[in-house]
């Protein structure tokens, strides 16, 4: 199951908490619990059941996956040389910095 997946059966966006998400299982849980099912509607309910519980698992195991940085940072007071120094690499290239620019004359 992808995130696009799991995020669309929980009704989730692209961005969603821990909590948010731990909140859209529980709603999806109490709608589609089989306990919960009319008569004749059981093997449905434990269907979806079975999809949110597989959802909420995906997005737990991704959660788990993911590394979070730990620190508090400030915002950087200069943003033209903060993404120089990220992306300003390899293929993207860029433009010349001034002190490339001098040797090149």
């Amino acid at each position: 199951m992808t995130l696009k997946e799991a995020r669309g059966i929980l009704g989730l966006g692209l961005t969603a908490t821990r909590q948010e998400i731990q909140a859209a299982y529980r709603r999806a849980a109490r709608r589609w619990h089989p306990d919960r099912a009319p008569a004749g509607a059981e093997a449905e309910y434990r269907a979806r059941m079975q999809e949110v519980n597989a959802a909420y698992h995906r997005l737990r195991e991704f959660l788990e996956d993911y590394r979070f940085r730990l620190e508090e940072t400030a915002a950087p007071l200069d943003y033209q040389s903060w993404w120089e120094d990220r992306f300003n690499t390899g293929v993207w290239g860029g433009r010349p910095r001034s002190a490339d620019r001098k040797k090149d004359k």
